[in-house]
């Protein structure tokens, strides 16, 4: 539990209750526990005043519970949000076309237009792929069987380019996606 001792929270604090208590009442809604019924009457006919004044005393305590489980749950997804962007942002540096990273990443051809807007000095890559070398289209689907062995049932993750990418830096992934779709029909 985390006190709250600065006076403008205590004030945010106390007038979010306010608002609450009131919307509980017209909602025909019991009060959250931990108060009286009095309590909570005398709280909901308090002045604005009376609000400032009881913000800045030290008793009423106010503090905040955090609940661990939703907050853990809150820190993964911020993380994968965080991770799914920095990997679009590569995505899109490194050429891929807006049908691979819709396809990949679930994004409209909208958000595609924006994200590449972000990012600088892109354009150049948009260019239709020229297909490598022979030798070089084996290698590239020879290491794609490879990543996907074994998961031929599962879809296809970003994780899957970015392993072949590695291999072909010098390649976009535009070209990547062209040569493992070759055959594709």
């Amino acid at each position: 539990m985390i006190e709250i001792r600065d006076q403008q929270l205590r004030l945010l604090f106390l007038t979010h209750l306010v608002r609450e208590l009131q919307r509980s009442v017209e909602e025909s809604r019991p009060a959250p526990p931990g108060l009286t019924e009095a309590q909570y009457a005398e709280l909901r006919s308090l002045s604005t005043d009376d609000l400032v004044r009881l913000s800045e005393m030290p008793e009423p305590r106010v503090a905040v519970h955090i609940d661990a489980g939703s907050f853990e749950h809150g820190l993964r997804q911020a993380g994968y949000i965080g991770k799914r962007s920095q990997q679009i942002e590569h995505f899109i540096r490194h050429g891929a076309t807006s049908a691979m990273l819709s396809k990949l990443f679930r994004i409209s051809s909208t958000d595609v237009t924006l994200k590449r807007r972000l990012f600088s000095g892109t354009h150049e890559k948009l260019r239709r792929p020229a297909m490598p070398a022979p030798a070089v289209r084996e290698a590239i689907q020879n290491r794609w069987w490879e990543i996907r062995k074994g998961k031929e049932r599962e879809p296809v993750r970003p994780e899957d380019y970015e392993a072949l990418h590695e291999g072909w830096p010098a390649l976009t992934y535009a070209t990547l996606w062209a040569v493992v779709h070759e055959f594709d029909r």
